[in-house]
């Protein structure tokens, strides 16, 4: 069984980046541990940095039932594309 995420918050972005993140996507990968934490790095960033950095610091925080494995749970790699929408 495959990892699945239990706890996605969603970056909450400051007035002056909210224009330039309108459509725009990110790849993240993860790395999920047996704990449902995780490692995570951006595999395609967007085009600005400090979006990138509440990107990050936002996923980080994304909890995870982790993969199981013959009824225990083990490492997975996850890469995740993610969304900004901005209303």
């Amino acid at each position: 069984m495959t990892a699945h995420a239990i706890a996605q918050p969603l970056p909450e972005l400051p007035d002056d980046l909210r224009d330039q993140a309108y459509q725009t996507v990110a790849t993240a990968r993860f790395a999920i541990h047996v704990d449902g934490s995780v490692d995570v790095e951006l595999i395609k960033p967007t085009a600005n940095p400090r979006l990138n950095q509440i990107l990050l610091e936002t996923l980080r925080k994304w909890r995870f039932f982790p993969a199981m494995q013959a009824g225990h749970p083990v490492e997975s790699r996850q890469d995740i594309r993610v969304h900004f929408n901005v209303s």
